[in-house]
């Protein structure tokens, strides 16, 4: 007996590529969808690897930040320590240059003077005493003059005539500027250090 085939085979051959469209599509979704992941998961890890970069790079920044203020402290301290350090330095300097002014001083002191005060304060001396005359106090103030190392210009600020034990005297009140340091302040006391 002879077959014949009454289905129709358009229709099947349709239904047939319809199958392998809708499997080609849904490969093609999955295929699509697989990329959409791959790249997705790229950007995160990126965006994770970056993140963590720029933390320990904010790290760093704290800890350079915290090392800068630490040594600006330090040079604070630095510049403290030689300040003082100058200071003591130029204390050391001057304290020789005392001594020598008062040994200078006593040479100098005529024997008809009489001082009875003796104060220094901003790099001068201001002297205190009872002259038997204004020569003796003139020469005394040319001899503290010649000691030009030791001594600036003499300023005489008071001189009186006084009894003194039923004697006629002279009272008076000498400023001499110092150099001890190497610099001269005059006898209104500008500048300077109090000895």
């Amino acid at each position: 007996m002879t077959r014949i085939n009454l289905l129709p085979w358009r229709e099947a051959r349709r239904v047939n590529r319809q199958r392998q469209l809708i499997g080609m599509l849904v490969a093609a979704a999955l295929f699509g969808a697989g990329i959409v992941f791959l790249v997705y998961t790229e950007i995160a890890h990126r965006i994770e690897y970056q993140q963590e970069r720029n933390n320990y790079l904010r790290g760093e920044i704290a800890r350079l930040k915290k090392a800068a203020e630490e040594m600006q402290e330090l040079q604070k301290t630095k510049s403290r320590l030689v300040e003082r350090l100058n200071v003591i330095q130029k204390l050391q300097s001057v304290r020789p240059g005392m001594v020598r002014m008062l040994d200078e001083l006593v040479r100098l002191v005529p024997q008809d003077i009489y001082l009875t005060g003796f104060k220094t304060a901003n790099n001068q001396v201001t002297l205190n005493g009872i002259a038997r005359s204004d020569d003796i106090i003139s020469k005394f103030m040319r001899d503290l003059k010649s000691a030009a190392d030791l001594f600036g210009e003499p300023v005489l600020q008071i001189i009186e005539t006084r009894n003194v034990n039923n004697v006629q005297a002279r009272v008076f009140e000498l400023v001499v500027p110092l150099k001890l340091g190497g610099e001269e302040v005059g006898p209104a006391g500008a500048g300077g250090n109090k000895t």
